[in-house]
């Protein structure tokens, strides 16, 4: 998954441009690029539009990807699953990625 800051970057090195001559160019404070190069925050949509007319992209170029992840679940899985986060008051997408990047035990769903 890339974050705006990384694309960002990945462009900049494309096309050879630094910081200041971005800031320049777009009238974005340095400091302000640094911090999305850093991933201290997302750009507001201004500052990206700033950003990417003056790079000469679309806005969508460094638009921040959206994890999500397509696997194959068999029906009682899915259905043991619903059931779970039916009795824990939790919603299944959220259920789903929070086994994902934590694993079911350290969330307390597997006793």
């Amino acid at each position: 998954m890339y974050s705006t800051g990384d694309k960002l970057l990945h462009i900049m090195k494309e096309e050879a441009v630094g910081i200041g001559e971005l800031a320049r160019m777009s009238k974005v404070p340095e400091h302000t690029i640094m911090d999305i190069l850093a991933g201290v925050r997302e750009p507001e949509f201004e500052c990206i539009c700033k950003i990417a007319d003056a790079l000469g992209i679309c806005i969508h170029e460094l638009r921040a990807d959206e994890e999500s992840y397509e696997i194959s679940v068999q029906k009682d899985t899915l259905a043991k699953l619903i059931v779970v986060s039916e009795i824990n008051g939790v919603e299944l997408e959220e259920l789903i990625q929070t086994i994902l990047e934590e694993g079911i035990e350290e969330h307390g769903f597997y006793e």
